[in-house]
This record gives structure tokens, sequence and C-alpha cells, in this order.
């Protein structure tokens, strides 16, 4: 599958490993390897298994975010089942060995990317776990196996992305008539995070699903009732949903956070401090917040950190609608959305 100058870094950042694993396979068996995910999530679980059943020895390593984010649970299992893995200064140390797995039974409150992890690697026959734990996630590494299995993987290759889309559901909901062509989204089973589209049709817009994507319109604004959303299950989109009950406004109950801080940044408490600027943000507890609906006027400029968190960059830039908005580091969202500033508007030039 080719790897274009457009694409989200964090592709690039997987096809440039595989390739170099593939070619130290092929050339240099015996010396070690260092394989850099820069700040890679998905890349730091689902090539630390794979690391583990590649004959050779490896070097897994990536920012100080990266290296700090969770992970052992993965390498204690894969450990049990005989990898040799080990933690150093710089990353882990992986000497590669054919593994059997029998067993998927493995801790995924931090993450479902453990078990992703895992079923990619060994396939359609420890998918078992995805019935048992219907985590989103983890049903969607099974479809793409089983995808895969049916050599149809470019299908795959051309879904679009709805934790990305939600910002754009937002942002139609902050404009009197938007209408928006989402081109080649559709509400497939595939992606958790197609769930979060009945929500938005109670708030106000409308969906037409075509061979050609999604259209999207706002037609009639509502006084948007108190919301109580549960995103456990579809946890990047969090911060959009609060911003946008800051920015509309409207009073939220959010559930289901306590893992974001173990994101890229502390995001939930990078949440409630900036929002907090412009309402009341209480948090109930480790894993919910609620958001008073705002009742002062917003300022006529923004300025923001990213924190170097693309998610951040989508947040903040609902702003946008208010004001003018300048976002420090926002080159970040090229991780997975690279044409996001110029299609949003958004200044990408400070200090990147």
């Amino acid at each position: 599958m080719p790897v274009f100058d457009d694409d989200p870094n964090d592709i690039k950042i997987v096809f440039n490993a595989l390739q170099r694993i593939d070619s130290q396979k092929q050339n240099r068996v015996g010396e070690r390897c260092v394989i850099d995910v820069e700040d890679c999530g998905a890349a730091y679980r689902f090539l630390m298994a794979l690391l583990a059943i590649t004959p050779g020895r490896w070097l897994l390593t990536g920012t100080q975010r990266l290296l700090e984010r969770p992970v052992l649970p993965l390498v204690n299992f894969l450990n049990l089942q005989g990898a040799n893995i080990q933690k150093t200064k710089t990353g882990w140390h992986i000497e590669g060995k054919e593994l059997k797995v029998d067993n998927v039974e493995i801790d995924t409150t931090e993450t479902s990317q453990f078990a992703s992890a895992i079923m990619m690697v060994h396939g359609l026959g420890v998918t078992r776990y995805a019935q048992k734990n219907r985590n989103p996630y983890i049903c969607m590494t099974e479809t793409i196996l089983q995808i895969s299995c049916r050599d149809t993987i470019n299908y795959i290759a051309t879904l679009s992305d709805w934790s990305a889309a939600v910002f754009w559901l937002a942002n139609a909901l902050l404009k009197p008539d938007a209408h928006y062509l989402l081109k080649d989204l559709h509400f497939d089973k595939l992606q958790g995070d197609a769930g979060i589209a009945p929500l938005f049709i109670d708030l106000g817009l409308t969906f037409t699903e075509s061979e050609h994507g999604i259209e999207v319109k706002h037609i009639t604004y509502i006084d948007i009732p108190k919301q109580q959303i549960d995103v456990a299950n579809t946890p990047d989109i969090a911060m959009i949903l609060a911003t946008l009950s800051v920015c509309y406004p409207f009073e939220l109950t959010l559930s289901g956070l306590k893992n974001l801080n173990l994101k890229e940044s502390r995001r939930l408490d990078i949440m409630i401090d900036e929002l907090s600027k412009y309402t009341t943000i209480n948090k109930l507890s480790s894993d919910a917040i609620s958001v008073n609906k705002r009742t002062k006027e917003l300022p006529k400029s923004f300025h923001f950190d990213s924190y170097n968190d693309h998610r951040f960059v989508m947040a903040w830039s609902l702003f946008k609608n208010f004001g003018t908005v300048s976002i420090e580091n926002s080159d970040c969202i090229k991780k997975s959305y690279p044409s996001f500033a110029p299609l949003a508007g958004i200044n990408s030039n400070l200090k990147s």
C-alpha cells in the first residue's frame, strides 16, 4: 500500500518502521536495530507485539511522553508467553523470537490497543477476545483482520476517520445554514466513533449518505437541553464535545474520561484548565466532568497551546466561529489530519 506526502504522520511512522524492520530481517540479522516511533501510540503498542515475534535484536523507542504512556500490561503479557522484552533508559530492548499465543486475556483498562496488538500479530485465531469484550476498537481490529483475509484491504485503506469528522459536525452546529459534504465518509459499523451521529441529529443536524460521502446540514438552531454523554468507548472525541458545549452553549456531563491523561497529553487536566476560562467546569470524579452552560460573552480573540496534541488543535479551532484563533505548535495536527489547518482556516506556523 503506497504512502503519500499528504498522509498523516502516524501512517508515515508506521510505514517507515515496517520498512526498516523488513530491511533488518533481510540484511542485518544479529545487529541491534533501533525502531523510533516518535509520538505514535498505536505504533508503540502494535510494533511491540510484532518485534516480540520477529527474530532479531530491537530497540523500540520514541519521545519522552510516549515512553511514559501505558504499555506495561502488554509487555508483561508477551513476556509470560515467552517473549524477551526489557526496559532500558531509552526504550525497550526486545529479543525477537517465535511465540505461540493461545490466550488473549489481557487487561485493556488503560487501552484496547493491547488486545488489538496481540490480535494483529496472531490473526483471527485469537479474535474470540472481541466477542467477550465489545469495545469498538477491538471489534474494528477483528473486522479488519477478516477483511484482509478476503484480500479487500483497499477498502480499509480508503476509510475516512469519524474521530476527525466529529470536528466538522461540531463546527456545523456553530454555523447557521452550514452545509458540508464529508467526502468518502460513511455510516459503516467498523468505526466506533460513527455512533456519535445520532447525537448530532438530536442537536439539530441532518445527514444524507451517498456514494460520495455524507452530506451534513444545519437548518434550525435549537436550545439544546442538558446532555449526558459517555465517551468511554470513543475517548478521542471528548475534547470536541466539551469545547462544543462551551461554544454553543449547553450544559454537559461527560463521563468515560479516566484514561484521557494517558494520551498524547494530559488531556483531562488541560481540558478543564483551558475551558474553565469561559465557564465553570466541575470535576465530578477521575472519570467525569460537568460543564456549566456558559453565560458570559466569549472574547474576540483566542490564544491556545496545542500541548503537542492533535486533538486539541481540532477542539480549539471551534472558537474560530467567535473570533480570531492562534494555536501554538499547531503543526502537530499533521499526526492525524495534515489538511486540517487550511480547511479550518487555522494558522499552522506558530512555533511549530
